[in-house]
């Protein structure tokens, strides 16, 4: 099956239980993570619209419009499951001036230096062609701009422990809610994915100048912020 049927049919089975196994699985630390990835990005953030790539379910989209409640931001996302809940949790909230668009990261409908920021977490893992996407997301960042992103990578240390976490109990507590498979693609997911080292050489070879990388709980995320100059 082609990944992007493949990403598509997984989230649209998780789509119900997301955010509740996003806070099992990271035990709710995935929160303090993404206000980081934030953080981070917002510190070279000089003004204009914002992209959210796989915004799922929002969780961005809402750190951002609290801290930068006049921002304009576009979540992009192409699971028509996760943008409904997107929708419920916007309308619920009463969120103003998120605009939701659907499209594939690979080929984006915006115009050239469309974003003063592009963010995203736990998205460029299920990309099915990351270079591709990167030099769209370049394409499409303001020059001063900046990318940053949250992603899985494999930490440094108790790496047998985290394997078995990612190959075992997790699909273990999936399979009770009737998503075993969809849990196992986490793990395959990210033994098919690129080092943190390589993603850097890749964020610079499309373009940004500057390419940071903080690992965060021991190495089992990564944060990534490439600058546009």
């Amino acid at each position: 099956m082609p990944k992007k049927e493949l990403v598509l049919e997984t989230f649209s089975k998780i789509s119900n239980v997301y955010d509740y196994m996003n806070d099992f699985m990271t035990f709710g630390m995935h929160r303090d993570w993404k206000n980081l990835l934030v953080k981070e990005t917002f510190k070279f953030y000089k003004g204009s619209d914002v992209l959210d790539i796989g915004s799922g379910t929002g969780d961005l989209v809402f750190l951002i419009k609290k801290k930068f409640p006049d921002v304009k931001v576009v979540a992009l996302d192409i699971n028509d499951n996760m943008i409904e809940k997107l929708r419920y949790r916007l309308e619920r909230k009463k969120i103003k001036d998120v605009e939701i668009v659907k499209s594939f990261a690979e080929d984006m409908p915006f115009e050239n230096e469309s974003f003063g920021a592009v963010v995203s977490s736990y998205t460029v893992r299920n990309l099915e062609d990351v270079e591709k996407s990167f030099k769209e997301i370049y394409r499409i960042t303001k020059k001063p701009g900046v990318f940053g992103f949250l992603e899985l990578s494999e930490p440094k240390v108790f790496k047998n422990l985290f394997w078995l976490y990612l190959d075992k109990i997790l699909p273990f507590f999936g399979g009770k809610i009737g998503c075993r498979e969809e849990y196992e693609y986490l793990g395959q997911s990210l033994r098919a994915f690129l080092s943190p080292e390589k993603i850097a050489l890749l964020l610079k070879s499309v373009g940004f100048k500057k390419v940071y990388i903080a690992h965060v709980c021991a190495g089992v995320s990564t944060i990534y912020i490439a600058v546009k100059q």
